[in-house]
């Protein structure tokens, strides 16, 4: 049996041996299926170990130090020795290290080499990196508020967080750093050993890694040759707003190495929509367009090096539905042939270790590298369809699309007077393009009575909105779906639409908010798509229209309330990135630009200060390191300069979310303003990222007085 399934978290099956193995509260256990006998293997694993391909020891990190396991014996011992907070191994940049339980609680970013001798790695250098601070004005202990410096690299800093990558030969601890400059963080500060954009090749001699310029309108392949540190550019990529290498940002870069062949499979948006391509690692030649046509590769699921082929999904492909719905597919490597191996009408989600809500998983102490929809051989692939208007049913199927089991339809009881939502089709402002978006009707609705409606915005160019599915959408889909339902209960409308400027459609839709990311879903788009709606239907009440947006969506909101108050008369703006010089470089730099005072004042929200008409609530969370705090303020002191009147709802020891009180002053908010009532009393409520928070704090709690 493979030594590495061993100390997994998650179910691993070994085929050849006909044995399952499993891991219960750090204790591994090895269940025969012919015998039906259970061993407990005493082996302790961690969620946290990178473990070796031959399953014997495994990477860890310790005090900023990358340290080795001998997983047997435990003996421990430390690669890596000079390694200090903010000059710290495998690690992320520390304007992330906020977002983890602990420096210590995480993966290495390191990969090991296929003969387990070498491990490929980084320093993370934000030594130079300026600080930005928070506050806890409600500690857990005592009373005195707890200030943290947080470092993190702005738009416009002369030095931003870099990457030093070095290879380590496990057994003498040598090092050997890549002659090639330091990378700088890219990506929302991911690092490349993270995001899917470096390797290793078979001969475990040469490594592989892609550095993205800052600005990300140039990315090359570098080739690294471990004993040496000798590096050669194999290709470079260069656009002219940014380079996408998947299609969004939080994501896996969509690259698949070949090493048995020296190919690589490579993602572009070079033909204005996002395909695959075949590069021969060894010239740096692009041999052949894989994918092609008027429809975007949203993910890759396997890659079959033997049959030459990539099981992939694909968004747009289908005839008669929207450029958002995805189908798994299948395309030869060589000649291009593409295939859609389960047409079924629907929205199809085939999980991917990449997607953002597994991320959750490690909260519930699961390791999200084990779960996919694809099994390890690529054979078979188990996918969920589902419609905006029903339930989802989930299949398990082989790779070329025939059904073997319907695993289960997900059956719920709506409340009294629910109504799916309609799916609609839109122009933009220009009347250029098409736009899709859902309506819900206000829960129990009456036909020819006139409502108000809600405009649930966000406004990032990283990701889209409009959820395709009802309850099985992988990213941001579900919680959306179920916000807007639960706006509609109030007695409103509730329109999602995705304008110009936002991800999963062609390049083009995309970037046009480039340089200007006040333009992200395009607010004239959304003022357009609810006059086109009133005159398609007279139940719609044009003098009350609200916004609300929660992050970007907040920032979009706000900006609707004071740019367009004449038509969006009452808005709702949670934690909004009001002003893009306190965001993060790598989101500042990538969609708006090179830094400039006057540039970057077009996006802030403050500059329009002096235009506020209407209501306007600000809800935000003190202790936001995503959204920092400070733009809300300078927001605020703005719209105080101007002797305007915005609501506030400080949210003292909550983080980057609404929080259940927050929503709850968000819905008497609407009550009051928008539909003219007496708020009824809404009752408390927990969400449930909420208990998941809690629940982890207090196991924090418990570890830190064990």
């Amino acid at each position: 049996m493979r030594r590495a399934s061993i100390i997994v978290f998650e179910p691993q099956f070994d085929l050849a041996e006909n044995t399952m193995c499993f891991s219960v509260l750090g204790v591994t256990y090895s269940f025969s299926l012919p015998q039906q006998t259970l061993s407990k293997l005493g082996r302790h694993s961690n969620i946290n170990w990178l473990v070796s391909p031959d399953g014997t020891h495994a990477a860890f990190l310790r005090d900023h130090n990358l340290w080795v396991v001998d997983i047997d014996s435990g003996c421990e011992r430390a690669l890596t020795t000079d390694g200090t907070e903010f000059n710290s191994y495998a690690d992320t940049p520390a304007a992330m290290r906020g977002y983890r339980a602990r420096q210590n609680d995480a993966l290495p970013e390191a990969l090991w080499s296929p003969n387990g001798k070498w491990l490929l790695t980084l320093q993370t250098d934000d030594r130079h990196v300026p600080e930005l601070s928070i506050v806890d004005y409600v500690p857990v202990q005592g009373v005195r508020p707890i200030p943290s410096a947080n470092r993190t690299s702005l738009p416009g800093d002369p030095k931003v967080t870099e990457f030093r990558i070095v290879a380590i030969e496990v057994d003498t601890q040598r090092q050997v750093e890549a002659r090639h400059p330091r990378l700088c963080a890219v990506r929302m500060n991911s690092t490349p050993l993270g995001s899917n954009l470096a390797w290793w090749g078979k001969d475990s001699k040469t490594a592989y890694f892609v550095d993205i310029e800052r600005g990300e309108r140039t990315a090359h392949l570098v080739e690294l040759k471990a004993d040496t540190g000798a590096t050669r550019i194999v290709f470079s990529e260069v656009s002219d707003t940014y380079i996408e290498m998947s299609v969004n940002v939080y994501t896996k870069a969509l690259l698949y190495p070949l090493p048995a062949t020296d190919e690589l499979v490579w993602y572009s948006e070079r033909s204005g929509h996002g395909h695959l391509y075949l590069y021969d690692l060894a010239t740096g030649t692009c041999r052949n367009q894989i994918t092609s046509g008027d429809w975007q590769v949203r993910d890759i699921l396997h890659v079959d090096a033997i049959a030459r082929d990539v099981l992939f999904m694909a968004a747009g492909i289908a005839d008669g539905e929207n450029p958002y719905i995805c189908k798994p597919c299948l395309a030869s490597l060589d000649s291009g042939a593409v295939r859609v191996v389960s047409p079924e009408k629907g929205d199809h989600l085939v999980w991917t270790d990449s997607d953002m809500s597994l991320k959750l998983k490690k909260l519930e102490g699961r390791d999200p590298r084990f779960i996919s929809g694809t099994s390890p051989s690529g054979v078979f692939f188990i996918e969920t369809i589902s419609c905006v208007d029903g339930m989802p049913t989930t299949f398990l199927r082989r790779r070329d699309g025939d059904l073997i089991v319907v695993l289960e339809t997900a059956t719920w009881t709506p409340p009294d007077g629910w109504q799916w939502p309609e799916s609609v089709t839109l122009n933009t402002a220009g009347g250029e393009e098409r736009m899709y978006g859902l309506l819900f009707k206000p829960l129990g609705y009456v036909p020819g009575q006139r409502y108000p409606l809600i405009d649930l915005i966000y406004g990032g160019p990283q990701i889209n909105n409009v959820p395709q599915s009802s309850f099985a959408d992988g990213s941001r889909g579900t919680h959306t779906f179920l916000d807007a339902a639960h706006l509609a209960a109030i007695g409103v409308f509730v329109l999602i639409v995705d304008g110009r400027g936002t991800a999963y459609r062609e390049r083009s839709f995309r970037v046009s908010s480039y340089r200007a990311v006040q333009s992200a879903s395009n607010l004239d788009d959304h003022i357009s798509a609810i006059r086109q709606l009133e005159k398609q239907r007279s139940d719609i009440d044009l003098e009350k229209v609200g916004v609300t947006g929660f992050s970007a969506g907040g920032y979009m909101c706000a900006l609707a309330a004071l740019r367009h108050g004449d038509f969006f008369k009452v808005a709702v703006a949670g934690s909004g990135n009001y002003d893009q010089s306190l965001f993060w470089h790598s989101w500042g730099e990538r969609y708006h630009g090179e830094y400039s005072k006057e540039h970057y004042s077009i996006q802030a929200a403050k500059t329009y200060a002096s235009e506020l008409v209407g209501k306007l609530l600000l809800v935000h969370g003190l202790r936001d390191e995503g959204c920092h705090p400070a733009a809300l303020f300078q927001l605020i002191q703005s719209l105080i300069d101007a002797n305007k009147d915005p609501d506030i709802v400080i949210l003292p020891g909550a983080s980057h979310e609404w929080t259940g009180y927050g929503m709850r002053r968000r819905l008497d908010y609407f009550t009051r303003h928008l539909l003219d009532a007496i708020p009824p009393g809404f009752p408390p409520f927990e969400l449930p990222i909420e208990r998941v928070v809690k629940k982890m704090g207090a196991n924090m709690d418990a570890a830190s007085h064990a």
